[in-house]
Formats: C-alpha cells, sequence, structure tokens
C-alpha cells in the first residue's frame, strides 16, 4: 500500500478527490473536473438529475458497465480511436502514472461508467482488479445494490503496487 505522499505524487486527482470527499466537497470536485476535462453532457446531466448520494470507493473494475468502447454497446467507437486514447493510458499506467477516479451514475442504467471507459480498460490492461470510483446516484436502489455487492466503504488505494 502506498503512503499518502506517494499516493500524491502517484495518483494527483485520486488525492484531490479524496481531500474533496474529506471536507464534503467531492460534487464541486466532480464538477471543477468535468469542466476542465470539456465533459459538457455529464455536466448537463449533472444538474438535470437529483442526487441523493455521492461517494468515493475503491471498487473492483469487473462490475461497472461500459458505455463507450469498440464492443457493441450503446457509444461504439471505431477499433482504431479506441486502441489510441487506451494505449497511452495503459502506458502512462505502466509508467506508475495513475489516472483520475472512473465516474459512475445510475442516470441511465445502474453502476454506468459515464466518465473513465478508456481509463477502466487501460487500468484492467495493466492487471489492476479495482479502483478508485466516484458513484454518483439519484435513485436509492442504486445506493442498496452498491452496499449489496459488499463494496461500500473505502479501500486503502494501491494504485497498482
Amino acid at each position: 500500500m502506498l503512503k499518502k505522499s506517494q499516493l500524491a505524487s502517484r495518483c494527483p486527482a485520486v488525492t484531490e478527490a479524496l481531500t474533496a470527499k474529506e471536507k464534503g466537497l467531492l460534487m464541486e470536485w466532480v464538477k471543477a473536473y468535468l469542466e476542465k476535462e470539456g465533459n459538457r453532457g455529464l455536466l448537463d446531466a449533472l444538474s438535470q438529475n437529483r442526487t441523493d448520494y455521492i461517494d468515493l470507493v475503491e471498487f473492483p473494475l469487473s462490475l461497472l458497465k461500459k458505455i463507450d468502447g469498440p464492443e457493441e454497446i450503446p457509444n461504439r467507437q471505431p477499433l482504431d480511436v479506441w486502441e489510441t486514447r487506451v494505449s497511452i493510458l495503459e502506458t502512462n499506467i505502466g509508467n506508475g502514472e495513475f489516472p483520475p477516479p472512473l465516474i459512475v451514475t445510475d442516470f441511465w442504467k445502474p453502476l454506468e461508467i459515464v466518465d473513465g471507459n478508456h481509463r477502466h480498460e487501460a487500468l484492467i490492461r495493466n492487471g489492476i482488479d479495482a479502483y478508485w470510483t466516484i458513484f454518483i446516484f439519484c435513485n436509492h436502489e442504486s445506493k442498496e445494490l452498491l452496499s449489496e455487492l459488499g463494496k461500500f466503504g473505502a479501500k486503502q488505494v494501491s494504485c497498482g503496487t
């Protein structure tokens, strides 16, 4: 496990999000991150959906649903575009540079990755089983599902080590 000082240098966005969570400012951090990244669609969805729950926890990647990628999924990308983006992230992670947390909502379906599909794939390709994920829910059933999966509450992050 990484010490907090190591986490800050290897996973700066995760450290920022954890600090925001501790201060009760996680939603503000998410909005600032999405604004910086230019994810206007998710910012709009956040303003249009009432959110009852937000948390940041380390969560098994295999239990999350991708909505973007080369497979037959809602936001299908051409394989070359997908591979280019994932390969860059995969290399960065392999070099010890870890990405921002994934963002998952229930705005459309439970446990869908709405920001971080490429990061998700790159983490898996690097042999990482669980990663920091921000859950933003608008219904109680999704919180119960998360709890039922036995992954409610944060663990110490390893950032792949």
